[in-house]
């Protein structure tokens, strides 16, 4: 083999080591931006769950204080369903 040829070699091998190199860092670098993504997501989603539950939770409690009686009769008074001059039945 001579000396060109071995020169050529090597920089044939060089420059497939650096593009190999280079594709590599590139999909890496891809590949954190797609996992930073993915986890801003999945962050937001558990942020949307935990409202949810939170509203559903606040719902619960409204339920349950519009179901006692003074709130009803309340309410139907502002509707005009009870007048004042008559007797709520116990």
């Amino acid at each position: 083999m001579t000396e060109e040829k071995a020169k050529k070699i090597v920089v044939a091998s060089t420059v497939g080591a650096v593009l190999l190199v280079v594709i590599l860092v590139a999909v890496m670098v891809y590949q954190l931006i797609a996992i930073g993504v993915e986890n801003k997501r999945k962050n937001e989603y558990e942020n949307a769950i935990a409202e949810y539950n939170r509203l559903i939770e606040e719902g619960e409690d409204l339920l349950v204080l519009r179901s006692k009686k003074a709130w009803i009769v309340r309410r139907a008074r502002e509707l005009g369903y009870i007048s004042e001059d008559q007797k709520v039945l116990d």
